[in-house]
């Protein structure tokens, strides 16, 4: 489907804050589970890189550094990887494009610390009008 030159678009969308009842969960097209260890992320991560129709979240109860969970999934052009970034009583989305190996980094980074380096990098999400 071509894309009107004329639809609008905007960035301003903003979401309600998401809860964490676990210190780490990782959600999938099979749904939401508590998360133990790194390998059960990379594992996820390993097969929405196989599969063009999967998406890996991986969100934390605590956060350090105002995003409270990173996500990924594949489209034409590479691997998107988009922040929640929390603000006041609400959350927004920044991503960015990256390669495999770079998002298996964002996501290790984000796994142990709550960090994203390179936030600067990220561009909000545009959302159709």
């Amino acid at each position: 489907m071509s894309q009107n030159k004329s639809t609008k678009t905007t960035t301003d969308v903003r979401f309600g804050k998401e809860t964490c009842f676990f210190p780490r969960k990782i959600g999938t097209q099979s749904g939401e589970r508590r998360v133990d260890s790194w390998q059960e992320v990379e594992d996820c991560l390993w097969d929405m890189f196989t599969d063009e129709d999967e998406f890996v979240t991986l969100t934390l109860a605590e956060i350090h550094h105002n995003i409270r969970y990173v996500q990924a999934c594949q489209f034409q052009e590479g691997i998107t990887v988009q922040l929640g970034v929390e603000e006041d009583d609400y959350t927004r989305l920044v991503e960015k494009t990256c390669s495999e190996a770079e998002c298996m980094d964002i996501f290790r980074e984000f796994y142990e610390s709550s960090y994203v380096r390179d936030f600067e990098k990220y561009k909000p999400v545009e959302f159709f009008v």
